[in-house]
């Protein structure tokens, strides 16, 4: 009987423990580090929004979630935050100085898409890159 009740109970332990260890082993993967990897191509703002603008699905296959360097002028600063040509809108891994409106600029990021509504390309994971 306790051979039994032993089995039983390691059953349950791998019933328990199983899919957490899927998950952190085989379907979790660690975020990808942005700053670190080395951008794809650079595009000014205005065109990357000439393309979303024109076709957002073929736009989307050939930019989404890739490493991108977006060149422009800053046109809006907040603590987090920055939009290149009024075009392109970075949330930044860090505080940003609000010295840099109206300065050409480089940023590194990834694009996470196209909005609609505000007629904004979207950027995460940016950092100022050096000329």
């Amino acid at each position: 009987m306790t051979k039994t009740r032993i089995k039983i109970l390691i059953f349950l332990l791998v019933i328990s423990f199983g899919p957490y260890y899927i998950y952190q082993n085989v379907l979790y993967k660690d975020a990808r580090d942005i700053n670190n990897e080395k951008s794809t191509l650079t595009i000014s703002a205005q065109n990357l929004e000439k393309e979303y603008a024109a076709n957002p699905s073929q736009a989307d296959a050939k930019y989404l979630n890739k490493t991108i360097e977006v060149q422009g002028i800053v046109s809006e600063v907040t603590d987090s935050t920055m939009v290149v040509d009024k075009k392109v809108f970075c949330k930044m891994n860090g505080e940003v100085k609000k010295t840099l409106i109206n300065k050409q600029i480089n940023i590194k990021g990834r694009c996470i898409g196209y909005d609609d509504l505000f007629e904004l390309v979207k950027f995460d994971q940016c950092s100022i890159q050096q000329n």
